[in-house]
């Protein structure tokens, strides 16, 4: 599994698809965080850890939500949580950690 992170826009999809031809991509991953925990009520790590488990050759993509100012509304730190929590476990589960900014990869693992 190999975890490409960055902020809205910062290229780590199209870095992913150039470094992984063919892979089996995730893309907008923390969408579908949005979707299994706060829509689905599932718990985040332990969604994390099924994910892991029956994709263990996946390319996860997803931005970066957790900088900046904390969100007014309790939904939106939900979510912002939510993101931290899975993609912590995903990162421990990676074989490789890249952080993308400016098109620019870092791994950082």
């Amino acid at each position: 599994m190999k975890l490409y992170i960055g902020g809205a826009y910062q290229g780590q999809e199209e870095l992913a698809r150039a470094e992984n031809p063919g892979g089996e991509y995730y893309p907008d991953f923390h969408e579908t965080i949005r979707h299994a925990v706060l829509l689905q009520g599932q718990e985040p790590r332990e969604f994390a850890r099924r994910f892991c488990e029956e994709h263990p050759r996946a390319i996860v993509i997803a931005n970066e939500v957790g900088a900046g100012v904390v969100p007014m509304e309790a939904a939106d730190r939900a979510f912002r949580e939510a993101v931290g929590r899975a993609l912590c476990i995903i990162a421990q589960q990676a074989e490789q950690v890249t952080r993308c900014v400016c098109g620019i990869g870092v791994r950082i693992k």
